[in-house]
């Protein structure tokens, strides 16, 4: 019962930050969520449960974003994040579970140096200084990179921002990015939920969850569009940095996580079975 009330507080969690983090800067939901969900679940069932929710996310996105997107950046990167969610389903759906789960923490950590040069060098560029080819040849190289992060651990959103940030004009440049980001990962996602389908990493019994999970979605929702609204500047970098903080810690834990067999051999001996 214990267990089972932990891990339902922990799903109600996870809607939240899943919605906070959508609206409100434009992804890295895996950061937190993913290994969050993995404490309680396999690794499969966490990306599989995460998913539905992430393209919830999107849909409702589109009514507080509208028409706050990009379409030229949104052509430039999403070819490349199909392609990339393609080739990487199959290694998900193959890999052992302990490794999968390293793999999570792997990204979880590698997101935490990308989003603080996010948040600090990539800012100071100048969308004007790059070429019309050298937009398409980054868009093709971070839509690759964004379909493989998003598939492994849903955190595509450590390389996406980037892209962004170095070809959107500076100008409202917070609410396009993330009406942007809303048309790119609706795409993605939509062919994730084809793809985690076929894999068996979404069940029946992964839907069955989703329905009880939708109403503190809502309220992440709407709360990271009010941050994005209504704060900026170093407020949100704190409240960012303390996301990454936490979201460390949990990659962490997943990393140092031991393997099967170190688990069994730890487990102590019921004296009643020796004989």
């Amino acid at each position: 019962m214990q267990s089972e009330t932990k891990r339902n507080r922990l799903l109600q969690l996870s809607s939240f930050v899943t919605g906070l983090t959508k609206s409100g800067f434009a992804g890295g939901t895996g950061i937190i969520v993913t290994p969050l969900l993995a404490t309680v679940m396999t690794a499969r069932e966490s990306l599989g449960i995460a998913l539905p929710l992430l393209f919830i996310s999107d849909v409702v996105n589109f009514g507080l974003f509208w028409g706050q997107w990009d379409w030229k950046a949104i052509a430039l990167v999403t070819p490349g994040g199909l392609v990339g969610i393609l080739l990487t389903t199959r290694v998900v759906v193959r890999l052992p579970e302990y490794w999968l789960k390293k793999s999570i923490g792997i990204l979880g950590l590698l997101f935490i140096p990308l989003q603080i040069l996010r948040m600090t060098v990539w800012q100071s560029f100048d969308p004007g200084s790059f070429s019309i080819e050298a937009q398409i040849a980054l868009g093709l190289i971070t839509g690759l990179a964004t379909g493989v992060f998003t598939t492994m651990a849903h955190v595509g959103g450590m390389v996406s921002p980037i892209y962004f940030l170095l070809v959107l004009p500076k100008e409202g440049i917070n609410a396009t990015l993330v009406g942007s980001a809303t048309v790119v990962y609706f795409l993605l996602n939509l062919l994730k939920l084809v793809t985690f389908t076929r894999g068996g990493l979404i069940t029946k019994d992964t839907m069955r969850q989703v329905p009880r999970m939708l109403p503190m979605l809502a309220v992440g929702l709407l709360v990271g569009k009010g941050v994005n609204m209504f704060f900026g500047g170093s407020r949100v970098d704190w409240f960012i940095y303390v996301v990454l903080g936490i979201g460390g810690v949990l990659a962490w834990r997943l990393l140092m996580a031991p393997r099967p067999v170190e688990i069994a051999m730890n487990q102590p001996t019921d004296p009643l079975t020796k004989t």
